[in-house]
């Protein structure tokens, strides 16, 4: 009978419970009515977005960096939340060390509950013999209530051995803040005599070397909203122009790269093109300053926000004073070459001369002010050039052939555009005047099947052109110097090594490569990763849960989708929140999609 009643007070706090809920599923109406269907409202009846329609939490909540863009220093200097946890499906090595870490501090804050009211009573013990005995049966107690009050936990086959190194770890705590409040003790007294200066210097040490606080560390957004970008004749007004030749991903038949400027798009304020700063992002901006020529490899899952740490990057690099040579859209430029030809220096190589002509606009759009003064060497002329550019650039010149009168002549005059870009790469890759820094975005594209075809190199045109064989790609993929592990052991590759500057590079998970092309490259990376020194791998995580609030906060603010008018509704209803972490799974695409429907 006891047992019924018992049942019966379950269910009937089950059901108040389910009262209580609120949000997506619980709360929203389960019919239409016929006056919702009846009514007919256009997208001119809607009211104007207003700024004024954020909401203050969001207002308050959110943390956008002063003066705009930073450069690589200043964002290596930031304090930034740390990444989501690692999951399961991820790196199992890596997971597992987190899940014994993360039991290791659950039972430590069980053991520091259960011993803590007992050290005082220990520390009282006269003998060292009746300390230890008192220790002993301190690690027999601990256990035995842990045990009883940890039911699965306690089942584990190790579970003895995970309390004794809690309980060790405990009192090594306590008899490490014991010393370090005796030695406090001794500097003080000893302070007391010395001059008001050297107190003065030691509190300004003290202060710098201050450890900070995790808890108050917030995400923080970078703005590339730049004024001067607003002009009437611009291609892409909602691309900032220090991304350039960054395009949204409807244009170019559909291939502009990743989704992040779907984002600015969609938001009713026109004039914020904010970018997340995330650890991630910051590593990599850290092995840019602290490492000679590195090679930097982004991998992760579909939507985690690649494009958007390489755009991140792009922006603190050239404000930063470096010279970037941005691909963004690496399927469109394997494919859509339009033309190619037979390279007049070289008869192992072959030319597209429109996507030549078109890397030649993007750099002096740019970077036609940082490159005034370079000029190309008698070898790279010599290797590049043929008889009627060189006359020709002598004669426009006279006896210099500067790298903006090439790229003006590549950009005007797609017969010289290929020999135009590969004298102009070739000279920024040897200099060592100023970082030079190549970032291409949709990497592994370049490994899947070709789509460049000459009778000159098959008379049957059945097999396609290696892109390490064409000159626009050739110093690219050199640059990088990967192959996939399958094609090692037939190719010696040609390493192009940058002398000041690097190179980053990114994989696309939406583009249709073949899954084999993608395995075969990041393996190819991991071992290079592993013999060199200069190759890193950086892996973009899913959000953080904190990031994802704090990116809602940006919707709210910026008003994008049914954030647009809600006044702060959704942001704070933590029902709301949290369903939508469920559906979106921290992923960035997905959780603007679900912030849109």
């Amino acid at each position: 009978m006891d047992g019924d009643n018992e049942k019966e007070r379950e269910r009937q706090r089950f059901r108040e419970e389910l009262e209580q809920r609120t949000g997506r599923g619980w709360s929203d109406p389960w019919e239409i009515t016929d006056e919702a269907c009846s009514t007919v409202i256009d997208l001119e009846d809607m009211i104007d977005w207003k700024p004024e329609f954020a909401s203050k939490f969001s207002l308050d909540r959110l943390k956008v960096l002063d003066g705009g863009v930073p450069t690589l220093k200043q964002l290596c200097e930031l304090k930034l939340p740390p990444p989501p946890p690692p999951r399961p499906n991820s790196d199992k090595r890596t997971y597992k060390a987190y899940r014994k870490k993360l039991f290791h501090e659950y039972i430590l804050s069980k053991v520091k509950a259960i011993a803590e009211p007992q050290i005082d009573g220990i520390k009282m013990l006269n003998s060292w013999e009746e300390k230890q005995d008192a220790v002993d049966e301190l690690f027999e107690s601990v256990e035995f209530q842990l045990k009883e009050v940890e039911e699965i936990l306690g089942r584990q086959m190790k579970f003895g051995a995970l309390v004794e190194k809690a309980i060790e770890d405990y009192l090594k705590n306590i008899q490490q803040r014991e010393e370090e409040q005796f030695n406090d003790d001794i500097t003080t007294h000893n302070n007391n005599n010395k001059p008001m200066d050297e107190d003065n210097d030691k509190t300004h040490e003290q202060f710098e070397n201050k450890e900070y606080n995790e808890d108050e560390v917030l995400p923080i957004f970078m703005d590339l909203f730049d004024k001067k970008d607003i002009r009437k004749e611009a291609v892409c007004p909602v691309v900032p122009k220090i991304l350039h030749p960054l395009k949204p991903p409807h244009t170019l038949n559909r291939n502009g790269a990743g989704r992040m400027v779907e984002e600015w798009e969609l938001a009713a304020d026109e004039e914020t093109k904010r970018i997340l700063i995330r650890e991630s992002t910051q590593k990599i901006a850290h092995i840019i300053e602290n490492n000679l020529s590195p090679r930097i490899f982004l991998d992760g899952d579909s939507g985690c926000g690649k494009t958007a740490a390489l755009c991140s990057i792009v922006a603190s690099a050239r404000t930063s004073g470096h010279i970037v040579l941005f691909a963004p859209d690496g399927d469109r430029l394997r494919k859509h070459g339009f033309y190619v030809v037979p390279n007049p220096k070289n008869p192992d190589l072959y030319d597209i001369p429109l996507l030549s002509k078109e890397m030649c606009e993007n750099l002096l759009e740019s970077h036609e002010h940082d490159l005034v003064g370079f000029v190309a060497s008698n070898t790279t002329r010599e290797k590049f050039l043929d008889k009627r550019l060189k006359r020709r650039m002598i004669r426009e010149n006279k006896d210099e052939l500067s790298l903006v009168g090439l790229l003006k002549l590549g950009a005007q005059d797609e017969k010289y555009s290929s020999m135009s870009y590969s004298v102009v790469v070739e000279t920024l890759i040897n200099q060592e005047e100023k970082p030079f820094l190549i970032v291409l975005d949709e990497f592994n594209c370049y490994y899947d099947y070709g789509h460049y075809f000459h009778m000159d190199y098959d008379e049957e045109c059945k097999k396609p052109i290696p892109l390490d064989q064409i000159s626009f790609f050739k110093p690219l993929l050199g640059s990088m110097n990967l192959l996939p592990k399958k094609d090692q052991d037939d190719c010696e590759k040609e390493t192009t090594k940058i002398k000041c500057g690097g190179i980053v590079v990114a994989i696309s998970e939406r583009r249709a490569v073949a899954r084999k092309f993608t395995d075969n490259l990041l393996e190819s990376a991991r071992e290079e990763e592993g013999a060199s020194d200069d190759m890193h791998i950086v892996t973009i995580p899913r959000y953080s849960s904190l990031e994802v609030e704090h990116i809602l906060s940006n919707f709210d603010v910026i008003g994008i989708g049914r954030l647009r008018f809600d006044k702060g509704d959704t942001v704070l209803d933590e029902q709301e929140v949290s369903y939508l972490k469920m559906i979106s799974g921290s992923n960035g695409q997905q959780l603007l999609d679900s912030c849109i429907v």
